[in-house]
């Protein structure tokens, strides 16, 4: 090696970056994650945000009146969790590269960690994640799995048959159930906590078919991209038959969740009922966006879990 010889420049490609994980910028505000994680309102407490109680209406969808029947500050539990599950799961259906969505859920999740252990950050809602972690926790566990499905769906939207929608679907009901009472759930709360999710994706079918369930057919799908009609009506009756028995078992749970959680999951489970007894009797009906509980079914239906006496 000559020992005058001129050293290279470093050029862009040398230079040693920081790790986009461990990045102090903002993650792209036109995105879920960084619209959920805006740093507006910085060094001004972490006030409370009607987009997150929104998050929960949207998430929750035809079920969502049940949380009316949560104590207030559980209710606002509940919203934050939505909130960011929602950014979660939308962040694996936006249409950039895989790579480019898997480093918005890292670089989320290290702000979040960081919240969590008490550093301080500029997202107010980090914040208010981590104050709400401080009153009961939320399980590093579960917010690993939520994590993991996330990042497991932005790599492959379903599972790739019936029995892996099945595991996945389930993996996401604990993880929820886990984070919202702060602590392992029963057998029976999972049971119902999957029940839900699957009722709940299922009443969307009009919006995404292909979204709604895993779809255990092999017919050719239509131009528009959606699977025939006759098909697709067979797959909603196969589900409704999946979530039945998860209902019936799950029931178990309203003497196994925490007290203030009890009058609202009666009343889910009254909901999802109602809901799964007229899909089931009419799964044609779903595709044309005919299936609604009516006023009167909603109010009844919260009226009854409100009066039960719960021990």
């Amino acid at each position: 090696m000559n020992p005058t010889a001129t050293a290279l420049p470093l050029t862009p490609d040398l230079i040693l970056r920081r790790p986009a994980l461990f990045t102090t910028e903002p993650v792209d505000p036109a995105t879920a994650l960084g619209a959920l994680f805006a740093a507006d309102g910085a060094g001004k407490g972490a006030p409370k945000s009607a987009a997150e109680a929104e998050a929960l209406r949207r998430l929750a969808g035809p079920l969502a009146p049940a949380a009316a029947l949560l104590p207030g500050r559980e209710r606002e539990r509940a919203a934050t969790l939505a909130a960011w599950i929602e950014a979660l799961f939308a962040t694996a259906a936006e249409g950039d590269r895989v790579e480019k969505r898997l480093e918005r859920l890292n670089r989320s999740a290290f702000v979040v960690a960081r919240a969590l252990a008490g550093e301080p950050v500029e997202a107010p809602f980090a914040r208010r994640f981590a104050e709400e972690s401080r009153r009961r926790l939320f399980p590093r566990r579960s917010l690993d799995l939520l994590l993991a499905e996330a990042r497991a769906a932005t790599r492959q939207p379903l599972g790739s048959t019936p029995e892996e929608w099945e595991i996945r679907s389930r993996k996401l009901a604990g993880g929820v159930a886990e984070a919202l009472v702060g602590g392992e759930p029963s057998p029976s709360t999972v049971e119902a906590a999957n029940a839900f999710v699957r009722l709940v994706r299922l009443a969307r079918v009009q919006d995404d078919p292909a979204a709604g369930f895993h779809l255990a057919i092999e017919s050719p799908p239509t131009p528009s991209g959606a699977p025939p009609r006759e098909a697709m009506v067979a797959a909603i009756a196969e589900e409704c038959e999946a979530i039945h028995p998860l209902l019936l078992r799950g029931a178990r749970a309203v003497g196994e969740v925490p007290l203030t959680f009890r009058a609202a999951l009666a009343a889910l489970l009254g909901l999802s009922i109602r809901l799964l007894g007229k899909i089931e009797s009419r799964p044609d009906d779903l595709l044309d966006g005919k299936i609604r509980l009516g006023r009167f079914e909603r109010y009844w239906t919260l009226r009854l879990a409100r009066r039960e006496r719960f021990a």
